[in-house]
């Protein structure tokens, strides 16, 4: 996951924590749901929040993970998802991520029982930056291309 998160070439990345009401898996679904629709509505609503990213692990009692703000600030953040739950971020440097992803991920070993399989995937979250490909486009030039002479 460290790698994947590198990969979007993340900028002002936190570790966040976010104390949510969900009880149960099936809960957590519904929950996971509505705050994956959250950030898409906002990256819908503004462009800045499309370099956004987060990742995160349910633990029973909240969701421990990372954030890549990317053009937004944490404050802008923190008030989009506040009706999801209670939201502290720490700024965490990029040669700690991988620390910081185990940590969070082995959270998930003190939550309740799981009974789908998939190990861990049920339990989290991964909303990842919106990356746009360049497409190739002919380079096209104005006046005639001379062809090349063909020797005999």
């Amino acid at each position: 996951m460290a790698r994947r998160i590198l990969a979007c070439e993340p900028r002002s990345l936190h570790a966040a924590t976010i104390t949510c009401a969900a009880s149960s898996p099936a809960e957590f679904r519904r929950w996971r749901r509505s705050l994956h629709n959250l950030i898409a509505y906002q990256r819908r609503r503004s462009s800045w929040w499309r370099s956004t990213g987060f990742w995160g692990w349910w633990d029973g009692t909240g969701l421990r993970g990372i954030v890549s703000l990317g053009s937004i600030t944490s404050t802008e953040f923190i008030s989009a998802l506040r009706r999801h739950g209670e939201i502290h971020l720490r700024p965490i440097e990029i040669e700690n991520i991988r620390t910081e992803v185990y940590a969070a991920a082995m959270s998930v070993s003190v939550a309740p029982g799981v009974k789908e399989t998939g190990r861990y995937q049920p339990l989290k979250i991964a909303v990842e930056p919106v990356t746009v490909a360049a497409c190739g486009k002919p380079i096209l030039r104005s006046g005639m291309i001379v062809p090349m002479p063909i020797l005999l």
